[in-house]
């Protein structure tokens, strides 16, 4: 009766699906958590505010400098009226630049805004990426500790067999030593992934700005993954929608714009001025003054050639570093969906090949220790094979959302709203 109950427990524990449909008391899913994260993330409210700084910038940067008023006393020439009065003037100025320079100090200053939206989207793609990770982390490392409860519940009913054989004098002492031998091996794991959960759990806190310590909810099972685009169509979208080369683009943009205000260096600036003289606290009419004023940009060859010079080599370092940037994403994104393909094809070979060949290599251990022809340790060996394998695909795919992710980040998009865009173009 106890080798039945035995083999019983092995044949149910480990005919079980790979991904149970749902984990009981769910109350955490992905979607919440980014939304979560985009809500309350200090460094996304952190880079908002940055960019809405920089957009309060152009208007300014549009302006004239103020006006100045003037009031003057004058007693050193008071002799020279007839009424010896001290002569009082009031005056008004304002200095003017060349109309094309307020023109593009206001286009960098939106350049430099467009880079600071396109640095707090950075951010936001990059909090994304982050929970995603740690959210899939954190509903993996349930299903390890699943997994290995699971597994410690058969050793638990096999090292109960293992000694009630010995005492019978059917089995033997060692089998009952190594069933309580693998009983301490999972419990030293159990420990190790509740330690990774916790970890996983605080990481994911933090990203939704709340206490570490808070408990998340046992996490929602994700949707299926679905098929990525192809490399050049990843290639294409990458090159339009990531916002770091986005904010790369605008830095060349906004460098153009400096080095052509560089250049409107070499035109005049103007002042205008007003006077106007009160004469017994009363004003002249007829006496008042314009005047009329503009720079004149003589050391051109000393200020203002370097100047441009300046903006000229800025401008190339610019669109050299956008190249380099160019590249870096490329990379990102080649590299991302060499990952995604590779752990998405070992995820298959375990589920076609590698579970299936271990469940059956199980079973026939079980045959094997119920006829008596293989021994307890080719039992165990069996077991933990199978138990390695179901932790290995747990590993692949949590590796091959970790590499959708990063893929996500690199493309500047959510990969759904690429296979979308794909099927509508195809149509």
């Amino acid at each position: 009766m106890p080798k039945k109950t035995i083999l019983a427990a092995f044949c149910i524990i480990f005919s079980l699906p790979i991904f149970s449909n749902a984990i009981a008391d769910t109350s955490l899913t992905l979607e919440s958590s980014i939304a979560e994260a985009l809500r309350s993330n200090p460094e996304i409210l952190a880079a908002k505010r940055s960019y809405e700084a920089a957009g309060a910038r152009i208007w300014q940067a549009a302006s004239p400098n103020d006006p100045t008023l003037e009031f003057e006393y004058d007693k050193i020439y008071a002799d020279r009226q007839l009424s010896g009065d001290p002569m009082k003037m009031y005056a008004i100025s304002q200095d003017v630049p060349f109309p094309t320079k307020l023109y593009l100090r206001a286009k960098i200053a939106a350049k430099l805004a467009k880079m600071a939206y396109e640095n707090y989207k950075t951010k936001e793609r990059e909090v994304i990426k982050n929970v995603k990770s740690a959210y899939a982390e954190l509903y993996l490392t349930y299903k390890f500790i699943e997994v290995n409860k699971e597994n410690k519940a058969i050793l638990e009913q096999a090292s109960k067999t293992a000694t009630m054989r010995y005492s019978t004098g059917i089995g033997s002492q060692a089998d009952a030593l190594k069933a309580q031998v693998e009983l301490a091996r999972v419990d030293t794991e159990l420990i190790i992934l509740e330690q990774k959960r916790l970890t996983a759990q605080a990481r994911l806190n933090i990203l939704q700005n709340k206490d570490p310590k808070e408990e998340a909810g046992i996490p929602a099972q994700e949707g299926q993954i679905e098929p990525v685009p192809t490399l050049d169509y990843l290639y294409t979208a990458a090159r339009k929608s990531n916002q770091e080369l986005s904010a790369y683009r605008y830095g060349v943009e906004k460098g153009k714009a400096a080095y052509d205000l560089s250049l409107n260096e070499f035109m005049p600036d103007f002042s205008f001025k007003f006077k106007q003289m009160v004469a017994r606290d009363r004003l002249n009419e007829k006496n008042w003054a314009v005047m009329l004023g503009a720079t004149v940009p003589i050391w051109f060859f000393e200020k203002q050639f370097f100047g441009a010079k300046e903006m000229k080599n800025e401008l190339e370092a610019l669109k050299a570093g956008y190249k380099m940037k160019e590249n870096a994403v490329l990379f990102d994104v080649r590299d991302s969906y060499a990952r995604v393909e590779a752990n998405r094809k070992l995820v298959e070979l375990y589920e076609t090949a590698f579970l299936p060949q271990a469940q059956e290599t199980m079973s026939a251990a079980i045959k094997g220790y119920e006829s008596q022809k293989a021994d307890f340790l080719a039992l165990l060996d069996s077991e933990r094979m199978l138990l390695e394998f179901k932790l290995d695909h747990y590993k692949a795919i949590l590796e091959l959302r970790i590499a959708l992710a990063d893929l996500e980040r690199a493309v500047g998009v959510d990969l759904d709203t690429l296979n979308t865009r794909g099927s509508d173009e195809k149509r």
